[in-house]
């Protein structure tokens, strides 16, 4: 009974097999809709070529998807993959992801406007054609208010958890410059004083937003209009994993704070070293849930220039540099242009020691026998005051103060040193 039982099941298994090799050859559907048909991953319904298919956002991304009513394996995220078809008619997308509550939207094959229609559908293809291809993605993106206010709580607890992993000490030496933010006076220290960095977590929608750093508004807010102070959900169809468990990739608002203690003055001398909220900026963060509690790191060294909150606000300082300048010295004419996307960013386990900015320079002297080499320009951004560190740094930003010699070995502890580059 036992092997008759198998026998129906091989039959069953080759029937199924010559259908779809039948449907293959004849209506023209590609290997990978076969290969995901039988991996069960397009339980919802399938059209043939010829009708409009899709790609989708989904996020968080741990989550499972139902696609009118039925569980569906996999949906095709990035674009190198081979996108869904759907039969005409309406179709419903649902994304569970705990503890986030379902998301759900409607839209229509044949792509064209209905009303109660609702999911986002981005066209990838030219709308002339039959078989155009569209991004779908659900009207909003998940957000800290998306979750119920106990998940609210645990997660900010664990981001700020993260973020004091990166606290650090430095001494300010005497003759150092100092400051807090970009509309505190830059100070100099008369006595050695002890700087603490603390990077907190911004969430206060309530407060004025002046955020600063590159690929931000004033507004503290995305290109969408959401204010990142409530996480700016970033898509990504390969996002890293954790466990297993791929990151939800968000944008948060940070402020690295400094604390300066005068270690010779007296408390009542101290009043101009009060604690000061530093400047709003960007920081590029991955978030997990293990069905038990929040994960938060960073991503992996590279990844992206916003990773470290340390170095954020130097960006839009480095980024700010002119094209080319000219330099006039013993009669030579030399001008110095930034290799574009060739900036980078250091810092030390110690954040509080300051972030290296390495440019590499092209140097071209004009004339007969043109000679052109490579150089490096160095800044450094510490305690909040931008330096340039060397010659070539200083002639790209002039107004910009050079860095005291006494911190080169600083400079080459963070060179030598990094905890992150970026």
């Amino acid at each position: 009974m036992r092997r008759k039982a198998k026998i129906s099941i091989k039959l069953g298994i080759i029937v199924v097999l010559l259908l779809i090799l039948e449907a293959t050859v004849t209506q023209e559907w590609s290997i990978n809709d076969v290969a995901r048909l039988i991996q069960g991953a397009q339980e919802a319904s399938l059209s043939l070529v010829g009708e409009n298919s899709f790609f989708f956002q989904l996020s968080p991304p741990w989550g499972n998807a139902v696609v009118d009513g039925k569980p569906v394996a996999y949906l095709p995220q990035a674009t190198t993959e081979t996108p869904l078809s759907l039969a005409p008619g309406q179709h419903t997308l649902q994304w569970n992801a705990e503890p986030f509550p379902s998301q759900n939207c409607t839209f229509t094959v044949p792509v064209h406007s209905l009303p109660g229609q609702n999911c986002v559908l981005t066209e990838l293809t030219d709308n002339s054609r039959a078989d155009a291809t569209y991004m779908v993605s659900f009207p909003a993106r998940p957000a800290l208010t998306s979750l119920a206010p106990e998940q609210q709580h645990a997660l900010l607890q664990a981001m700020q958890a993260y973020l004091d992993t990166l606290q650090s000490h430095e001494t300010v030496h005497p003759g150092e410059p100092f400051s807090y933010n970009a509309t505190s006076p830059i100070q100099t220290a008369t006595h050695p004083m002890s700087a603490n960095l603390r990077f907190l977590l911004d969430t206060d929608v309530n407060a004025p937003a002046v955020c600063q750093g590159p690929l931000i508004g004033a507004a503290c807010q995305n290109s969408l209009g959401v204010d990142c102070r409530l996480f700016c959900t970033q898509y990504s169809s390969q996002p890293e994993t954790w466990h297993g468990i791929p990151a939800w990739e968000v944008f948060v608002v940070t402020r690295p704070t400094w604390t300066y203690h005068d270690l010779i003055a007296s408390s009542g001398s101290q009043k101009n070293l009060q604690n000061l909220p530093g400047d709003q900026q960007y920081t590029f963060l991955q978030i997990f849930w293990d069905q038990h509690s929040w994960h938060v790191t960073a991503h992996r060294a590279g990844d992206s220039s916003f990773d470290d909150p340390n170095c954020t606000l130097m960006i839009s300082k480095v980024l700010a540099l002119p094209s080319t300048v000219a330099e006039q010295s013993s009669g030579t004419n030399r001008s110095l242009s930034p290799v574009a996307q060739r900036w980078s960013f250091a810092s030390n386990q110690n954040r509080a020691l300051g972030c290296l900015s390495t440019v590499p320079v092209i140097s071209t002297a004009p004339g007969k026998g043109t000679q052109t080499q490579q150089e490096n320009a160095y800044f450094l951004w510490r305690f909040g005051v931008f330096s340039a560190v060397n010659a070539a740094a200083h002639l790209l930003q002039p107004r910009a103060p050079i860095t005291n010699p006494d911190l080169q070995s600083i400079i080459q502890e963070i060179k030598q040193k990094p905890a992150i580059i970026s």
